[in-house]
C-alpha cells in the first residue's frame, strides 16, 4: 500500500464514521503516532508473538563497523594520537539517519531513526602486542599478520550507573574486560567498555520508519514498508485517533 492509497482508505474510513475533513499534513501526524504506538505495541511483545515478529522484521537491521587489519597498523585511522579507532573512520560525514557515527574514539552517536538495540557484538585486537601507546602507530617490525582478533562476544547492556561502576570496581565478579564486555545508553551515544581496542562492532537494531518508508512500494538497503496487513492496521489505528479529536481542532475545508 502506498501512501497515497492509505489516505484513500483513511478518506473511505472517515466518510462513513461522518468525520470531519482532514488535511494530508493533519493525516501525516495521526499516522505518525499510529506508527509508533504501532511499533511500540508489537516490540514489547516481540520474543512471545508471531504476528509481532512479522510486523517488526522490516524494521530490524543489521550494523556493521569494522577496523581491517591492514588499516589498523596503517597508522591512517589514529585518535588522539593514540591509538587506531572507528571515530577516524566512521565519522560524521558516513552518517545518515540509519546509520550512525562514531565519536571521541569508539562512542557511537545514534542515527536520527534509531529506535531500540536487539543485540549487539564486538571483537578486539590485540593492541598492547602491535601498536604504540605513544603515537598510536604500529610498534617497529609488525605487519597486518601479527594482528589477532578476539571471538567475537556479545556485550551486556548495563545501567549508566551500574556501567561505571563496575568499570572501576574491583570486584571480580563484574570484571569488565575482553571476555565480558558491557555498554550503556549516555546523551544519545552508547559507550562501550573495554572501549580503546576494539576492532569491530556489529550492531542489531529497529529503525522507527517515516510515513514516505512506512507506505512504500519500492524496496531499499533497509526496508522499512511494513506489510499491508500491517499498514491497514496502522491506517485504522489513525483513523481511531482521528475521530476522537474535537471537530473544532481540524482545519475546515477550503471554499
Amino acid at each position: 500500500m502506498t501512501l497515497s492509497e492509505a489516505y484513500e482508505l483513511m478518506d473511505l474510513l472517515l466518510d462513513k464514521s461522518d468525520q470531519p475533513y482532514f488535511t494530508t499534513d493533519e493525516k501525516n501526524k495521526f499516522l505518525d503516532l499510529a506508527i509508533t504506538d504501532f511499533v511500540n505495541f508489537h516490540y514489547q511483545k516481540m520474543t512471545a508473538d508471531e504476528d509481532s515478529r512479522r510486523a517488526m522484521s522490516p524494521l530490524i537491521d543489521w550494523t556493521a563497523f569494522r577496523l581491517s587489519e591492514t588499516e589498523i597498523v596503517s597508522g591512517s585511522f589514529i585518535y588522539n594520537s593514540r591509538f587506531p579507532a572507528l571515530s577516524v573512520k566512521y565519522d560524521l560525514g558516513t552518517s545518515t539517519d540509519l546509520k550512525g557515527y562514531f565519536t571521541f574514539g569508539t562512542q557511537y552517536v545514534l542515527p536520527k531513526q534509531h529506535l531500540y538495540m536487539i543485540a549487539m557484538s564486538v571483537r578486539y585486537y590485540n593492541i598492547d602486542d602491535i601498536i604504540n601507546p605513544n603515537d598510536g602507530t604500529a610498534l617497529a617490525g609488525v605487519d597486518e599478520t601479527d594482528v589477532i582478533f578476539t571471538p567475537s562476544v556479545s556485550i551486556k547492556n548495563k545501567s549508566t550507573r551500574d556501567y561505571y561502576e563496575d568499570t572501576y570496581s574491583g570486584d571480580p565478579f563484574n570484571k569488565v574486560d575482553d571476555k565480558s564486555p558491557s555498554w550503556t545508553y549516555l546523551e544519545n551515544r552508547i559507550l562501550i567498555q573495554p572501549s580503546e581496542h576494539i576492532a569491530d562492532i556489529t550492531m542489531q537494531t529497529l529503525m522507527l520508519p517515516t510515513i514516505d518508508q512506512a507506505f512504500s512500494s519500492s524496496s531499499a538497503t533497509v526496508k522499512l514498508t511494513f506489510a499491508e496487513h500491517h499498514q491497514k492496521q496502522i491506517v485504522e489505528l489513525a483513523v481511531s485517533k482521528m475521530t476522537k479529536v474535537d471537530v473544532g481542532l481540524m482545519t475546515p475545508p477550503s471554499q
